[in-house]
């Protein structure tokens, strides 16, 4: 089929177009999750499908035993024994605790002598200062050397008072556990609530899935049991971040500037690690877009950026399968996934885009490397 000139500058303009549209929409997008942050934990926790669990996996803890102490031991009949226990996470405090010590030198003799050589300095300067009539300069120093001092209790009772705050937050999570323990495990031990109904027997999980009225009841049930378990989340970081901030204060002026930039000291959180493959997703994912975006406006790689974009929407629909009931609608996922073969099938980013000139300069080394040498041609006979 042939196009006339006007079509097929048409065809051009409509997939130049679309690549600057769906470029810009990635950039957008990018930009956005840079400037005000970006975490796929919402998205990753409501998973379903049969990659349901390869995705929840990515979460730091995507079902909150970490966090709050729960261990499930499965016996051979099948019935599994649930235990709550703070072991973990006191552990964990004391580690913080003990670094936090050493980064700050808590209780430490030597800055007590410096501060009290500093005081007695100061008790001197003060003399003189009164002897010469400098009232306004005495004072000052006055005020110096109370501040000196202040820092000396204050250095001395460091390492007894963050033994004191252990304590205290362990008390306050262990009876926090205890009023709730019954709740947890009762929680953790009905899990299978959201598989479905007994009654239902071994179809129960497709009866939940592609019943209407059984998978409304299913999505109450789960919506509800989320809410009591971010409910408890909330409390246990509340907990958390109390100790972890009152360990930190703590320090005086002088010793924070001393740690540098290693202060104020982070606690490690066996739900919340720094390199969990979660927080690698909401580091790469804001960038990832940015770079996509920037390509496709510019035309530049278009090929690789394009299908390394319709990859990734491929990733994000296969979280809520459009064949599956009950799934958030990812359509709009799936149109811009088209768009994005298209503008790699096409070859795009050679339309008013930078492709263009290094298809150009590919093609002319490949024409010079095929044409033959002029001195090794020999002349034909006669």
């Amino acid at each position: 089929m042939q196009l006339s000139r006007f079509h097929l500058f048409l065809a051009l303009a409509a997939i130049l177009v679309l690549r600057v549209t769906v470029g810009y929409h990635f950039f957008k997008e990018g930009t956005n999750k840079l400037k005000y942050g970006f975490d796929a934990s919402g998205f990753l926790s409501s998973a379903k499908g049969p990659f349901a669990d390869q995705f929840k996996s990515m979460l730091d803890d995507h079902d909150g035993k970490k966090r709050l102490g729960v261990t499930v031991d499965q016996s051979t009949d099948g019935m599994g024994s649930i235990t709550v226990s703070p072991e973990l996470t006191l552990a964990l405090w004391k580690d913080f605790r003990d670094r936090a010590a050493g980064q700050y030198r808590f209780g430490d003799p030597e800055l007590v002598e410096q501060l009290k050589k500093q005081r007695a300095e100061m008790a001197e300067d003060i003399k003189e200062a009164r002897v010469a009539g400098k009232e306004d300069e005495a004072i000052e120093l006055e005020q110096k050397r109370r501040l000196a001092e202040e820092k000396i209790i204050k250095i001395r009772s460091q390492l007894p008072r963050s033994e004191e705050i252990l304590s205290d937050a362990t008390k306050e999570l262990e009876d926090w556990l205890s009023q709730n323990e019954a709740e947890i495990v009762a929680h953790y031990g009905t899990e299978d609530r959201e598989m479905g109904f007994d009654r239902d027997g071994e179809n129960r999980a497709d009866a939940a899935l592609y019943v209407d009225s059984l998978r409304y009841q299913v999505d109450t049930i789960t919506s509800d049991r989320k809410k009591k378990l971010y409910g408890w989340y909330a409390s246990i970081d509340n907990i958390w971040d109390a100790y972890e901030g009152q360990i930190n204060a703590l320090a005086t002026e002088d010793q924070i500037k001393a740690a540098g930039s290693a202060a104020p000291v982070v606690a490690a959180r066996q739900f919340d690690q720094p390199l969990s493959p979660l927080k690698i997703i909401n580091h790469v994912i804001p960038w990832f877009d940015t770079i996509v975006g920037a390509l496709l406006i510019l035309g530049l790689f278009t090929r690789c950026a394009s299908l390394a974009a319709a990859a990734f929407l491929l990733s994000v629909i296969l979280t809520q399968p459009p064949w599956i009931p009950g799934t958030t609608p990812t359509y709009l996922y799936a149109i811009e996934l088209a768009a994005l073969l298209v503008l790699f099938a096409t070859c795009a980013g050679r339309i008013a885009g930078l492709d263009f000139f290094f298809a150009a300069s590919s093609k002319n080394k490949n024409n010079r490397a095929a044409q033959p040498n002029a001195e090794t041609v020999q002349p034909a006979s006669a």
